[in-house]
């Protein structure tokens, strides 16, 4: 084991320590920040409050404003971006838009065959 130098420098924090103190500090801010943001949304939620009873607003005042809600389910889409079908009246089989499109859809319109 080598012995210390007299009067040598401290020996630098490893890259470890470094690391280590570096998530502490990470830590630290996001705990602030959490705490900050709860403040923030107490704050507005209370601003909210006062205007809806200033202005005596209802939910569908709200509505009239607000954009529309997200899907609730992860399968549906905003806006409906399913295929139409189509049946055709002689013989009652469907096309539901796959592949080449029948000849009883031009013969008869897709106006008179369509289901959904």
């Amino acid at each position: 084991m080598p012995k210390p130098v007299v009067g040598a420098a401290p020996a630098l924090p490893s890259v470890l320590d470094r690391y280590f103190a570096a998530a502490e500090e990470k830590r630290l801010v996001d705990e602030k920040l959490s705490t900050l943001r709860q403040a923030l949304v107490s704050e507005g939620l209370q601003h909210i409050a006062q205007c809806i009873e200033r202005y005596q607003l209802t939910a569908e005042d709200l509505k009239e404003v607000m954009p529309p809600q997200a899907p609730s389910n992860s399968f549906q889409k905003v806006g409906s971006t399913t295929r139409r079908s189509y049946r055709d009246p002689t013989t009652g089989r469907v096309w539901n838009g796959h592949g080449k499109r029948p000849s009883w859809l031009l013969e008869h319109g897709p106006d008179a065959c369509l289901i959904t």
